[in-house]
């Protein structure tokens, strides 16, 4: 899906964000409290796997909280300069988000270290004869990390922020609401009964729901299909290549190769990864959360096998 496009069906207030009531109900309680106080917000990390809201739910804070946001994504930092840069441009009650902070670099994470706690960071600068430490003043800042990977993070920066919250897969009848609020958006008229038949390919993610209704909104104007029934839907699944179970071509090969390849035999990620000549790291954050939530995947402390739904996808595929 296009940035724009993203962009546009991203919700910018809860009213219009569904899901995560665990986390939106606390984050009210910590807006309605740093605007009493009128102090900025505490530090707030976001963790789970990725497409769940965690972009979108720090763009809602600096909705409500009336802030400007700066975002970046780890990778794009390099040096410290560039982190310099943007901490000494933030304003007063500015939220930076940082996404997929746990790929920051070290160095990166101890300039936070100070930033964070006192908001002032130390960087030293050399003239001809010696090295000396300048002390710089930041305006009071909120951070909100983002990550798809927690255990990545170095544990002096996981301290330093004061809210935590784990992001989950959604449940069916909160997604068959986006389906409602997003379908309008894509002109599509799908009766209420074939949502399941939607949600069950959507990996339980808003991201990928999003991306199943674009598929099916390009498949309608191609066939001007003004109302899908079912047999309509399903044909614009077979077409799309939208796979029952949400499964994508990654799952798919990851399947293959820990079915066919090892024959079930307990496999490190590694090995599979070797093979898909992938990062383990991405199978590990991408593919693996939602394959093991499936129960297609079981975590053995040998390795990775096949359940016995596993087994038969496999059977589908071979």
């Amino acid at each position: 899906m296009s940035n724009k496009i993203d962009n546009l069906l991203r919700p910018s207030s809860f009213e219009k964000f569904f899901g995560q009531e665990d986390i939106t109900s606390q984050l009210k309680i910590h807006i309605f409290s740093a605007k009493n106080r009128k102090t900025v917000l505490s530090h707030i990390l976001f963790y789970g796997p990725p497409g769940l809201g965690k972009t979108s739910l720090a763009n809602i804070l600096a909705n409500e909280m009336g802030s400007k946001i700066v975002t970046v994504t780890a990778i794009s930092l390099e040096k410290v300069p560039d982190l310099v840069s943007i901490l000494g441009q933030l304003e007063a009650g500015d939220i930076l988000f940082i996404d997929e902070i746990h790929r920051l670099k070290i160095e990166l994470c101890e300039l936070l270290y100070s930033a964070m706690e006192d908001f002032k960071i130390y960087v030293s600068y050399k003239n001809d004869e010696n090295t000396k430490l300048l002390t710089l003043n930041l305006a009071p800042f909120t951070l909100i990390g983002a990550t798809t990977n927690i255990g990545s993070i170095s544990k002096p920066l996981y301290d330093r922020f004061a809210l935590i919250f784990k992001f989950n897969y959604y449940d069916e009848q909160t997604l068959w609401k986006i389906i409602d609020q997003n379908s309008k958006f894509f002109n599509l008229n799908i009766d209420k009964k074939l949502y399941p038949l939607i949600t069950e390919r959507s990996r339980f993610t808003p991201r990928y729901l999003n991306n199943i209704l674009l598929k099916i909104s390009d498949y309608s104007l191609y066939y001007n299909v003004k109302k899908f029934n079912e047999k309509e839907l399903l044909h614009a699944f077979e077409i799309m290549k939208i796979n029952e179970g949400g499964l994508t071509y990654e799952d798919i090969e990851i399947i293959k190769i820990i079915g066919e390849n090892f024959s079930n035999r307990p496999v490190s990620l590694e090995a599979v990864a070797s093979m898909l000549n992938e990062d383990a790291n991405n199978i590990k954050n991408v593919n693996e959360p939602f394959l093991v939530m499936s129960n297609i995947i079981l975590r053995t402390k040998r390795g990775r096998m096949l359940s016995q739904k596993g087994l038969k996808i496999l059977e589908k595929y071979s």
